[in-house]
Parts: C-alpha cells; sequence; structure tokens
C-alpha cells in the first residue's frame, strides 16, 4: 500500500499572492439535550493539525452551531432525533488557538438556540478577534494591502440564499467593486452520501430545496468572486477551475463530534488556496485529515480525502480545468502541463 505523508509546497506562492486555508463543517460538541463533550473538554481537538490552519494568510471554516452557555431550542424534537447543537462558549478559544480568522455563521444549525444563542456566538467570537459571516456582516480583511471580503449564503429562502441567484449575483457584483478580492462561503446542497457526486440541477434534502450549487457557484464568479467554497453537504465534492477560479463544492465535515464518521463523512479535507493578487488561482493543495473515533481529529497518512476529491473531479466534472495529483497538489491544467 502507497502511504503519502502530506506536506505543504507552493512553488508558485510567492511574492504578491495570498494563501486561504478552508475547512467544512465545525461542532465541537453539544450539552443538548445532555452534554456529549469531547475527552478533555475538548481542549486538544486540532492539535493534531493547528499547524497546517496556521500556515496561511486567512484560515476559514462554517461553524455549524451557536457558541451559548443558555437559551431554549428552537427546534422541533422527535423522539430519537436530535438535530440541535448547544457548544459551550469557552470551546471558541479552541478556534483561535488553532488559527481561525473566520466563521462562516449562515446555516441551517446558527439558530438552533434563537436570538439568544445568536448573540452569544457573536459576542463569544468578537472577544477573540474571530471575524464572522452573517445576513448582514461579512469578512473584512486587509491582508498584504489588499481588501478581502467573505460573503455567506446558505440555502435557506431568507436573507443570502443560493436560492436566489439573481440577488447573490447583485450582492457579489457590489462587493467586488469595493473589494480587491472577494470569496463566497456557502452552504448547501443535499446531505449524505446520496449526495456525493455533484450534477447541473436543483438538489432536494427532506423535501426542501437545496440549491443548484454548480450554477450558483459559477454564477458567483461570473459576477465578480474569486474563490468560492461550499459546505453542509457533509461529504467532500468535486473542485473545478471556472475561469481561473477555484470552486470547492463541499469540504464536508472537520471537526464534528458526535456525529456519524463513518467512510467518507470523516474525512475531514484542509484545502490551501494561493491566489494572485487579482484573485487569479495559481495553485492549492488537499492535506487529507481524517476524524477518529473518540474526538480524535488527525492527518490521514493514506491520503483519503485528497484520493476521493480527485476521483470525484474527474468523474462529475471532465472539464474542470485542473490537475490533481495524488499527494492532493493541484495546478491549472495548462499551467501543469506547460511545465512538463
Amino acid at each position: 500500500m502507497k502511504i503519502i505523508i502530506p506536506f505543504l509546497l507552493f512553488s508558485l506562492c510567492l511574492g504578491d499572492t495570498l494563501t486561504i486555508i478552508a475547512v467544512g463543517d465545525i461542532m465541537m460538541g453539544t450539552t443538548y439535550p445532555e452534554p456529549r463533550l469531547p475527552p478533555n473538554d475538548g481542549s486538544n481537538i486540532f492539535s493534531n493539525v493547528s499547524d497546517f490552519l496556521k500556515q496561511a494568510d486567512l484560515t476559514m471554516g462554517n461553524l455549524e452551531g451557536p457558541l451559548t452557555d443558555k437559551g431554549e431550542c428552537t427546534k422541533k424534537i422527535e423522539k430519537g432525533r436530535v438535530y440541535a447543537f448547544r457548544t459551550p462558549t469557552h470551546y471558541a478559544y479552541y478556534l483561535f488557538d488553532a488559527g481561525f480568522d473566520f466563521l462562516n455563521l449562515k446555516n441551517n444549525h446558527i439558530n438552533d438556540f434563537g436570538t439568544t444563542g445568536m448573540l452569544s456566538t457573536i459576542n463569544t467570537l468578537k472577544n477573540y478577534g474571530i471575524q464572522f459571516g452573517t445576513d448582514e456582516i461579512y469578512g473584512d480583511f486587509m491582508i498584504k494591502n489588499k481588501k478581502i471580503c467573505i460573503i455567506p449564503f446558505s440555502q435557506a429562502p431568507y436573507g443570502n440564499s443560493i436560492l436566489n441567484i439573481p440577488e447573490a449575483q447583485r450582492i457579489v457584483a457590489e462587493k467586488a467593486r469595493e473589494y480587491d478580492i472577494v470569496i463566497v462561503s456557502f452552504h448547501g446542497g443535499g446531505e449524505g452520501m446520496n449526495f456525493l457526486h455533484i450534477k447541473d440541477t436543483m438538489e432536494y434534502f427532506l423535501d426542501t430545496p437545496r440549491g443548484n450549487v454548480i450554477r450558483f457557484s459559477r454564477a458567483m464568479i461570473d459576477s465578480g468572486a474569486d474563490f468560492v467554497c461550499g459546505h453542509g453537504p457533509h461529504i467532500p465534492r468535486a473542485i473545478e477551475l471556472y475561469k481561473d477560479r477555484l470552486i470547492a463544492y463541499s469540504l464536508g465535515n472537520f471537526f464534528t463530534y458526535g456525529f456519524n464518521i463513518q467512510g467518507p463523512t470523516g474525512f475531514a479535507p484542509i484545502l490551501k488556496v494561493c491566489v494572485d493578487s487579482t484573485g487569479k488561482f495559481i495553485d492549492g493543495q488537499i492535506i487529507s485529515a481524517i476524524q477518529r473515533p473518540g474526538g480524535i481529529l488527525e492527518i490521514d497518512t493514506l491520503n483519503q480525502a485528497a484520493k476521493l476529491i480527485r476521483e470525484l473531479s474527474i468523474e462529475d466534472l471532465p472539464d474542470n480545468n485542473l490537475v490533481i495529483n495524488e499527494d492532493g497538489m493541484i495546478f491549472p491544467k495548462i499551467q501543469n502541463q506547460e511545465q512538463n
């Protein structure tokens, strides 16, 4: 069996460039309806991967649930099925310590504990200097003399919705006029293994529309976005290069304590992207991490996440304009051919 040890290599990511690290869903544990928290109160959940998370100019993920110590659950709870999360506020330190700069809050769990939970999350993240994205608040960074905006979207039919592509285009185009680089972070698409493969069609989950993520993502690039990053399906999906801009359709789960982590649901890709000063994709890397039972998140020496994303990208998007190597390195197809 061939074992690939991940490493960081960006031969062309030098000088006036921006490196971005993006990961998928983060749910560090819950106290509702009873405590389900990782060992050692979660103090070392990111310790095996934090060195990778910190090796970027900007590190971002999706926070799947509120940081709050109180509040009433706003969801209807069925017997034996509890899909509402309440993570202790002191867990925010783990996000800060791991190197996160931005967290998407535009998803289907951030309001599990209503306004109380949302306000607690916002105030807690502010206390740690971590920026976040909602319908009203976007990521706003100045890095290497470049203004960078991160705009969140979700499959909800209100606010910044992937279901309303014309309005999403208007929002992105407006920010593209104000900022040097625009990043779109969206929560959308069907959930689970049945949605491993991506199609250019509206996706539904539990009879609820979850968006045509291909049409949405490409429209965001057409409107001025420079990098589009998806999450929500709980599994990794394909990536592609569209008009010299990278689209990652789902980065799956990153750390989701208590979730099903069998097979691809346990894959935790760390996507590193290098863009030039205009937002054009230079190169990147899929660093394969994996969730293990007992709240362990570690680098996967079998490189399973990278191999899966490579396979899906070839199968689902044969004209993806990328070369994805077995070690997870990503190059524009033309650039790679020129190097050879």
